[in-house]
């Protein structure tokens, strides 16, 4: 290809795994990594469905994509809260009939019972991805044998989403800690301007 003959596309789909396993390409730069989790143990009330399903956080498994950084992904933990409020429709329309979802998937914290029931939801969903990523990365070790990392670019896919994991469940952690404690959460409300995705 000369200069000014490529072509730039989006999707929004991809992650450094499909990437690898179906062009052959490692990207190095911003890891991206398709999230599934387990959330058919969250209660819900059926009439909750519509929304769930318009703003994509209906699904069982529930698959997001997501990119490694310092604060929690909003789409991510906008989904949680969905869910931790999914179990009581009334509850649920009545904070849509105020503008809660207008900034989709930006969401503000709602009161501190729902933050730690979200936070609960998703540290549960994370642990499980954890588990599956370690059970597959002994696989992996088997396979390979003494192979070097670098000779194998699904090590370093799978390191990165290891990674991003990881620091998802930290920040989630630490967000059940604030959550935790009535004082902490009216601070870190307040700071944070009701918005609540950090």
């Amino acid at each position: 290809m000369r200069p000014g003959d490529e072509v730039h596309f989006v999707d929004r789909r991809l992650s450094d795994a499909s990437m690898l396993c179906f062009q052959g390409l490692w990207l190095t730069g911003r890891h991206r990594m398709r999230l599934s989790l387990n959330v058919s143990g969250v209660r819900r009330d059926p009439a909750s469905h519509t929304l769930l399903q318009k703003f994509g956080c209906a699904a069982q498994p529930l698959n997001l994509y997501v990119i490694q950084q310092k604060s929690v992904d909003a789409q991510f933990m906008s989904c949680m809260r969905l869910l931790a409020l999914a179990s009581n429709a009334t509850r649920l329309n009545r904070a849509d009939k105020k503008g809660w979802l207008d900034r989709w998937p930006v969401t503000r914290m709602i009161d501190q019972k729902t933050e730690a029931a979200a936070t609960e939801i998703g540290i549960n969903a994370l642990q499980q991805v954890l588990t599956r990523l370690g059970s597959s990365s002994a696989h992996m070790r088997q396979r390979f044998g003494d192979d070097t990392a670098a000779a194998r670019p699904t090590v370093h896919v799978r390191e990165a989403e290891t990674m991003i994991v990881v620091s998802l469940l930290k920040s989630m952690k630490e967000l059940q800690l604030v959550s935790s404690s009535e004082y902490l959460f009216e601070a870190l409300k307040e700071s944070d301007g009701g918005r609540g995705t950090r």
